[in-house]
């Protein structure tokens, strides 16, 4: 995929996210709903028909041939998996110890082909954060609610909008990057939850609150002492948060409604000390 096909697949997925943002609150949202909130969303975005379509192609065409991609590995890890499994039992049964450290040998092999393999499916590709598959894998029940008590944080960039108006997706996406590497400074698990918003779960033990916004003040103050430069350019950026418990049993969107809260007041407040990145 060339940079220009990429810049609009990128776009896309912020329209969807956008999208989704709208419609969540709606008890019914039906194909005509979708498709006109859609459109209002690509319309702002200066988008025409054709590019959405265009877009769209790309993006289904490399979604399925990733699940293909993913299917065959999935396909080739449980034949081997079967074959060492087999070479071991058969290794034990004749306490044969040169067999048994083959199969180990190759049981290790697979484990890391298996970790690539989780890599390539719980990964974001831009930016190397968690993806939501991975939240939902390991933090939620099938019911959507928190399998432990957990602390999370909701960031949101602050202008980003501007900086993809004025440099262009590509150096949105340099943004991107650069702000989620500095968040794993807090050593939180990061996810991108869509667009230009990340979660941040952090642990609840002890003062599981206080310490999580201790560290994210700490990680936003060191962030707004650093510049970026990109086509001659140079500015400064900066994210909001909010944080909000969650217990075991919690429903995740009830969580991040409320972390959302808290995001909107810190926003109101940031934007007291950092202007425009171009102003």
């Amino acid at each position: 995929m060339n940079h220009h096909q990429h810049d609009k697949t990128e776009l896309l997925k912020e329209i969807s996210d956008e999208c989704k943002t709208f419609v969540q609150p709606l008890e019914i949202v039906t194909p005509p709903i979708f498709s006109e909130i859609f459109s209002n969303l690509a319309t702002k975005y200066e988008i025409d028909h054709e590019e959405v379509l265009s877009a769209s192609s790309d993006a289904l065409k490399e979604q399925v041939d990733k699940f293909l991609e993913l299917n065959e590995q999935s396909a080739r890890q449980i034949d081997s998996l079967d074959s060492t499994s087999n070479k071991a039992l058969q290794a034990m049964r004749e306490n044969d110890a040169a067999k048994l450290q083959e199969s180990i040998d190759e049981t290790e092999a697979l484990r890391r082909e298996i970790e690539k393999l989780k890599e390539s499916v719980y990964k974001d590709g831009l930016t190397r954060t968690w993806n939501r598959k991975w939240l939902e894998a390991n933090y939620l029940d099938d019911s959507g609610a928190f399998c432990n008590d957990c602390v999370v944080a909701i960031v949101d960039l602050n202008y980003f909008k501007q900086v993809n108006d004025t440099l262009g997706h590509i150096a949105g996406d340099k943004v991107l990057q650069f702000i989620s590497a500095h968040l794993k400074e807090t050593g939180a698990p990061v996810v991108r939850y869509g667009g230009d918003e990340f979660v941040l779960l952090f642990t609840a033990s002890g003062q599981g609150v206080a310490r999580a916004r201790k560290k994210m003040q700490i990680c936003r103050e060191e962030l707004l002492q650093k510049k970026l430069k990109f086509s001659g350019k140079t500015f400064k950026t900066s994210f909001s948060y909010g944080i909000a418990e969650a217990k075991k049993g919690a429903a995740f969107t009830d969580v991040v409604e409320r972390a959302d809260k808290h995001l909107y007041q810190d926003k109101e407040a940031i934007k007291q000390r950092v202007g425009p990145p171009f102003s």
